[in-house]
């Protein structure tokens, strides 16, 4: 069973038959505040520096939740503490969290992967490697083509291929940035 929160924590799904029963609950959230860490500088007390680093710290309704610690990455978010307690409260030890910005895009050597999910854009940038992996807040195809001009800044699109998830009409907007666009 799979449920999807977004970055307000306001969006708790009410509970169905097939919730009730699920052995898992996957919680995916939809929040800015992400960030990436490879397993082996993960720490559980030390989320909130992850995130404070970034510049994505905690406020004082917020914790830190993250996704499964035996992966290779780790997804280190910030969720609504009343939320994140009710979550608790109704799944207990079958509650597992994850990340839109954990995605493997179906692609090796260089690419990037996007998608736009509620006024999140989450950005990875493959060169055979992970280079870059952001979940920013953006609106609109502004706000894309804004941070894509960023990027393109540090890596010249150009040369990397697209993997889209999401919308048509963005991938013939963002073929101003690449040769090749794919929508998944």
């Amino acid at each position: 069973m799979s449920i999807r929160l977004r970055s307000d924590g306001h969006s708790f799904p009410e509970l169905t038959p097939a919730a009730v029963g699920a052995r898992r609950i996957r919680c995916t959230l939809i929040t800015r505040k992400t960030v990436l860490i490879p397993a082996e500088y993960f720490d559980r007390a030390g989320g909130n520096m992850a995130l404070q680093v970034a510049g994505l710290g905690c406020d004082d309704t917020e914790t830190v939740v993250y996704s499964d610690p035996r992966e290779r990455q780790i997804a280190v978010m910030a969720l609504n503490r009343e939320c994140r307690d009710r979550l608790q409260e109704t799944y207990g030890d079958r509650l597992t969290y994850t990340s839109p910005l954990l995605h493997q895009p179906g692609f090796s050597g260089r690419g990037v992967w996007l998608t736009h999910l509620e006024g999140v854009l989450y950005i990875k940038l493959y060169d055979k490697v992970l280079r870059f992996a952001e979940a920013v807040r953006a609106q609109g195809s502004a706000d894309i083509l804004y941070y894509l001009g960023a990027l393109n800044r540090l890596f010249p699109l150009r040369d990397y291929p697209l993997s889209l998830s999401g919308s048509r009409t963005l991938a013939r907007q963002l073929r101003v940035f690449f040769k090749e666009v794919r929508c998944e």
